[in-house]
């Protein structure tokens, strides 16, 4: 039976987070984060309807236009696999390969449309089971194009306007734990009156950040309907080193690792989720069922003044057909 699963993206309020995601103070035998956090930011008021109340000095994340996201790797487990450390990558002992792509397969996420992710070569077919849990494996960086309006005049530091839109930042990726040093000048943001949207990228380089800004490198985010496990990657598959030499699941602020406007050396981010599958003879497909409407974070500085475009939580669901 060769694998011909027909991938559709829907737009839901199902959640698997991705963007932020779970992690240990034993490193080298990491299993499950010590910590968990659910969203930090609010939706922002109006967004349902397209014009956004005027967000003061409060960030808060909106639907973007258009999101894009680059899969690497889909994994069905049949029991729970250990995570990655920072000398070996997760263990796969007990899971079947559904998609792989090592170069990977950019997708495009828009409310209500569906995407197929990669091609026919780029799947296996999986033997018949129930697969309690999944590993998905992401690119660490994200790509926006989005227009926002207000209620009334929101800044970028020169411009104010009731529109504002994404900009190519002359910083290239900008990462969400961020220097603010210039940000105004560097930013990926225009208010400017006759401003039009440009395609953004966004680098994920910490999960959350504590009181003293030590970055979490693995962390559990609560989810709607399943907690999600998720790490931060080297290219080669493991935790960047350092990570839990001081702190549990943590770098230590301005350590390398957790230094603002770099990319920390995270290339990937995986997830480990509880699933409910089972693959069946009568089994089509498996959908994948996304839910971006609070893709893209409002980061405000000033009051209704905004210094950029961030990242927020990307959440999904697996289901078979």
């Amino acid at each position: 039976m060769k694998a011909a699963f027909n991938i559709k993206a829907f737009f839901i309020l199902l959640f698997l987070t991705f963007l932020a995601s779970v992690f240990y103070s034993n490193i080298a035998n990491a299993l499950d984060p010590s910590g968990s956090v659910a969203r930090s930011n609010p939706e922002c008021t109006g967004n349902a309807g397209g014009v956004i109340t005027q967000p003061g000095t409060t960030n808060c994340e909106v639907t973007p236009d258009s999101q894009k996201i680059t899969w690497y790797r889909v994994e069905l487990c049949k029991s729970k696999p250990t995570g990655p450390t920072t000398l070996a990558v997760v263990d796969r002992s007990d899971c079947s390969t559904f998609y792989q792509n090592d170069s990977g397969s950019e997708v495009s996420i828009a409310k209500g449309v569906g995407t197929q992710i990669g091609t026919a070569s780029d799947y296996t077919a999986v033997p018949y089971g129930n697969y309690s849990y999944g590993i998905i494996t992401l690119g660490s960086t994200f790509k926006f194009t989005t227009s926002v309006t207000f209620n009334g005049n929101v800044g970028d530091g020169t411009n104010s306007t009731t529109t504002c839109v994404t900009k190519v930042s002359s910083l290239g990726t900008i990462y969400g734990y961020e220097n603010r040093i210039n940000t105004f000048a560097k930013g990926n943001v225009s208010c400017a009156s006759d401003a039009t949207a440009a395609e953004i990228t966004v680098g994920v380089n910490t999960l959350t950040m504590d009181g003293a800004n030590d970055c979490n490198h693995l962390l559990t985010f609560q989810g709607t309907t399943a907690n999600v496990a998720a790490y931060m990657l080297e290219s080669n598959g493991t935790l960047v080193d350092g990570v839990g030499g001081t702190d549990t699941d943590q770098i230590k602020n301005g350590v390398t690792g957790c230094v603002g406007g770099v990319s920390n050396g995270v290339s990937l981010i995986q997830g480990i989720m509880q699933l409910d599958l089972k693959i069946t003879p009568d089994t089509t497909g498996i959908q994948i069922k996304y839910n971006n409407t609070r893709g893209v974070t409002l980061s405000m500085g000033d009051s209704n003044v905004m210094t950029q475009f961030d990242s927020a939580f990307f959440d999904f669901s697996l289901s078979a057909l």
